[in-house]
């Protein structure tokens, strides 16, 4: 996912929103619930680095945890990160 300034938000969201959702061949689309979480996630993790704080706070929004969230959402949350680096 290109993250350069010319890139639309909403293109950006409709990437990151299918991460969240579980990315898998053939899948174009992710669920709105999940393009929810990708607007609050990619909010954080633009700036984020993985070794931040943000990491766990991502990885809680994702999961819906309440503070404990699952090794698949924590895999989701690096992986945002990683995509929207600059």
């Amino acid at each position: 996912m290109s993250t350069a300034t010319t890139t639309p938000r909403a293109a950006v969201l409709r990437e990151a929103a299918l991460t969240v959702c579980g990315r898998r061949e053939g899948k174009t689309k992710a669920c709105n619930s999940c393009l929810r979480k990708a607007d609050a996630a990619v909010q954080l993790a633009r700036g984020a680095d993985v070794n931040t704080r943000l990491l766990p706070r991502i990885a809680d929004i994702l999961c819906g945890s309440a503070g404990q969230p699952c090794a698949a959402c924590w895999d989701k949350a690096t992986t945002l990160i990683l995509e929207l680096r600059p």
